[in-house]
């Protein structure tokens, strides 16, 4: 099975739009039309976004971006420098889940992260009940730091990845 990401286009948001409207995602990503709202503005600067696609076929989506110093500070994540990367993923076609996807594209995406040296590290905030996505950060080379609780959001788990052989802070 080959992975690739490649950059959203317009095309791709009626698909993204059902996976966000679907019961299980809902609950992860909160509202889908702030999301396809965000999703239509042009990404500001420091961020991305990719489809995830497998043998040609769109599976969900993948987001990357530094965080700003309010929402570190907010999340009480004060300690974390704005310079890293913040990860969000969604495996959005359901028979698409468990197959190794989702760990790829967080590999992939850490690993170009990674490569600037101005990135510290790379990190993800996933909800606590969350498993499944704990799980593929883990694979994905993503370690559990910390929780933390994200008001009004809930409770989540602060994953990170450092590059091989750096130091752990």
């Amino acid at each position: 099975m080959s992975l690739r990401l490649r950059d959203v286009t317009d095309d791709d948001l009626p698909v993204i739009e059902l996976w966000l409207n679907a019961d299980r995602v809902r609950g992860t990503w909160g509202d889908p039309d702030a999301n396809i709202r965000l999703l239509c503005d042009s990404p500001v600067d420091g961020s991305w976004r990719a489809i995830i696609e497998t043998d040609g076929r769109k599976v969900g989506l993948v987001l990357w971006q530094h965080p700003t110093r309010e929402e570190l500070d907010v999340a009480g994540l004060a300690d974390i420098p704005a310079s890293v990367i913040d990860i969000d993923i969604m495996i959005g076609e359901l028979n698409a889940l468990g197959l190794g996807l989702g760990s790829t594209a967080i590999r992939l995406v850490a690993e170009d992260a990674l490569s600037d040296p101005a990135v510290p590290f790379v990190m993800a905030c996933v909800r606590l009940d969350n498993l499944a996505s704990q799980r593929a950060f883990a694979k994905a080379g993503f370690r559990k730091d910390r929780e933390f609780d994200d008001v009004p959001n809930g409770r989540y788990v602060l994953m990170v990845r450092h590059r091989q052989g750096a130091q752990i802070v």
